[in-house]
């Protein structure tokens, strides 16, 4: 009799468990569609026009997997680079620099500890604009950190080089 409750509660919770994941999120969701035309927007500023020569250039820009480097990925998929006459080649990688050392790539989105980096090995670099230094900071810790007191006597795990880090130097 004992098995055939515990069974039949396991059952019914299995059952709570799978209709409860059951739900119709788009119900829940706001979705706005706007009319965005990249070709009126970029028409908004009076940029000139590119000679031939820069019509057929292929810029290749490369971006690293971060929230802060979404532009790079926007300007292509919402038509702003085609809208502005310029063919554009975006490529995710974590080598942006030395690509752009090389000549492989023309232009990144990188942080700027890596371009200062770069830049302190000999690489070439113009900064044509930059958002901010630094970004988003976490620490991620376990259940039993509840404070920053109770991080005292803990090992972190910051990376091999971290004493040469800038932003190593910040939190500390």
């Amino acid at each position: 009799m004992k098995k055939r409750i515990i069974a039949m509660t396991l059952v019914l919770a299995m059952g709570i468990v799978f209709l409860a994941g059951c739900t119709d999120s788009s119900k829940e969701s706001i979705i706005q569609e706007v009319d965005y035309d990249p070709v009126e927007e970029v028409s908004k500023y009076e940029l000139g026009e590119l000679s031939e020569a820069d019509k057929k250039f292929v810029v290749q820009m490369g971006y690293r997997d971060c929230d802060h480097m979404v532009p790079s990925i926007i300007g292509e998929k919402a038509g702003i680079y085609k809208a502005l006459g310029l063919n554009v080649v975006v490529t995710k990688t974590g080598k942006i620099m030395e690509a752009m050392s090389s000549g492989e790539m023309h232009v990144g989105y990188q942080g700027i500890g890596g371009a200062i980096r770069s830049v302190n090995q000999g690489a070439p670099l113009f900064m044509a604009a930059a958002n901010h230094i630094g970004g988003s900071r976490y620490l991620v810790v376990s259940n039993d950190i509840k404070e920053p007191k109770d991080l005292i006597g803990k090992t972190l795990a910051i990376g091999t080089k971290s004493n040469n880090s800038p932003e190593w130097r910040k939190w500390a």
